[in-house]
């Protein structure tokens, strides 16, 4: 069992106590990048299911996470989703679907929390179409020197605590990955984003 699966296993009792307020401030956010959201998407942990209210109805979604606990929790939501929903127990770094499976693959803040951030990437690239889109919602080093500094001491108690990373370069990794991002907005400063992006198949 990996680091980040027990950390998250070991929380997910009171995760939604924790994420409550970010849900509030993030909604309207959320609910204009899930627009789109499109034919069959790959959700990359989907925890409690937190953010299954701000998605629109009637996609067919297969949900991943890689904490049994979370899982549980999110059960609800994803019946009382007006769509397919499918839930199952997974590492986002090395999936077991087929290439070009998906038309969409959303994360919300999981790429903070993955060991290999790059390696993760090039694995949803994998199993997205050519002309599918990568919708991301994440928490990202900020490029200020202050905030940057504040995270990235931040980040040394959050990676011992559980697992989480908060000096993420989230952008460039994708772009390493392969991806060109053709959306970006900041939701907080510069350290909560908004992107959509689409494989380079140049």
């Amino acid at each position: 069992m990996s680091n980040n699966k027990k950390s998250y296993d070991g929380v997910a009792k009171v995760f939604d106590y924790f994420r409550a307020g970010d849900m509030r401030r993030w909604g309207p956010d959320q609910l204009a990048l899930f627009k789109n959201l499109h034919g069959k998407v790959l959700y990359i942990g989907i925890g409690t299911g937190q953010e299954i209210v701000n998605f629109p109805p009637g996609l067919d979604i297969t949900a991943v996470d890689m904490s049994y606990e979370m899982l549980k929790r999110s059960q609800t939501r994803a019946q009382n989703y007006h769509g397919k929903i499918h839930r199952c127990q997974m590492d986002a770094q090395t999936t077991g679907f087929r290439d070009n499976t998906f038309d969409t693959v959303v994360t919300v803040c999981v790429l903070c929390s993955v060991n290999e951030p790059i390696n993760c990437l090039q694995e949803l690239k994998r199993v997205l179409k050519p002309d599918g889109e990568l919708v991301m919602f994440e928490h990202v080093l900020s490029k200020n020197p202050v905030y940057g500094l504040i995270l990235k001491s931040m980040s040394h108690i959050t990676e011992f605590m559980e697992g989480t990373y908060l000096d993420r370069n989230t952008v460039e990794n994708a772009e390493a990955a392969g991806f060109n991002i053709h959306s970006h907005k900041n939701v907080y400063l510069d350290i909560v984003k908004a992107l959509v992006a689409k494989p380079n198949i140049g």
